[in-house]
C-alpha cells in the first residue's frame, strides 16, 4: 500500500481504474458464460417448433424465461402477419438491440484501456517536474535522492500499464464471446425463421 500512496495523487484516479476494471470482468465473466445466454431450455423450445400450433407455447416460455436470447425468439414468433422480408429486418433491428444488451459495460472497460497509460504516464510527468524542482534546489550531486525521485515518478507508469493490459485482454476476449453468441443466435433466428416461413418448392 505503501508502494502506491507513495507515488502521488495521480494514483487514486489509477486506483479507482482498477477497482471498476475488476469489477467490469468479473461480472461480465459470470454473466457472459453459455449456459447464460444460449439457454438450453431456448434451444429446445426451438427444435420443438414444428408447425405453427407450436407458437403459443414456445412464446409462453419466452416469457417465462429472461435474456436476450428468449427476448428475440419471442419477437420472430410474434407479428406473424410481416412477410418473410419484413419479418427478416425486425429481427435485425431486435438482434442489433440486443447486442447491445450483451456488449454492456464493454464500452467502459475500453476507456480504461486507453485512459489508465496516459494517467501512468501523467503521474510520471508530475513527478520529473518534482525531480527537477529538488536538482535546481541541491544540484546533481544528489544521487540517491535523484534515483529514489525518479523509481516513484515511474510507479504510475507501471500501475497504468498493469491495469490497461488486462483490461484490453479481457475486452478483447469479451468481444469476441459476443461475436461468438451473436452468430450464433443468428443461425437460431434463421431456422425459425424457415420453419415459419418454409422455402416455396
Amino acid at each position: 500500500m505503501e508502494w502506491l500512496l507513495g507515488a502521488g495523487p495521480i494514483m487514486i484516479p489509477l486506483l479507482v481504474c482498477s477497482v471498476f476494471s475488476l469489477a467490469i470482468i468479473m461480472e461480465r465473466a459470470i454473466n457472459l458464460r453459455k449456459n447464460k445466454i444460449l439457454k438450453p431450455e431456448i434451444i429446445q423450445t426451438i427444435e420443438a417448433i414444428k408447425s405453427p400450433r407450436d407458437i403459443p407455447f414456445a412464446i409462453s416460455k419466452c416469457e417465462v424465461i429472461e435474456g436476450p436470447f428468449s427476448n428475440l425468439l419471442r419477437r420472430i414468433l410474434s407479428n406473424n402477419h410481416l412477410s418473410r422480408e419484413e419479418k427478416f429486418i425486425d429481427i435485425q433491428a431486435m438482434g442489433r438491440q440486443e447486442t447491445r444488451v450483451l456488449e454492456k459495460r464493454l464500452w467502459l472497460l475500453e476507456v480504461i484501456t486507453a485512459i489508465a497509460p496516459l494517467l501512468g504516464l501523467l503521474g510520471t510527468v508530475l513527478g520529473l517536474e518534482d525531480i527537477f524542482a529538488i536538482i535546481s534546489e541541491l544540484g546533481l550531486g544528489h544521487a540517491k535522492a535523484f534515483a529514489g525521485g525518479l523509481a516513484v515518478a515511474i510507479r504510475t507508469t507501471v500501475f497504468g500499464l498493469c491495469i490497461a493490459i488486462p483490461s484490453l485482454v479481457a475486452y478483447n476476449y469479451f468481444d469476441r464471446k459476443v461475436d461468438g453468441y451473436v452468430r450464433e443466435i443468428e443461425e437460431y433466428s434463421l431456422t425459425i425463421l424457415n420453419k415459419l416461413y418454409p422455402p416455396e418448392v
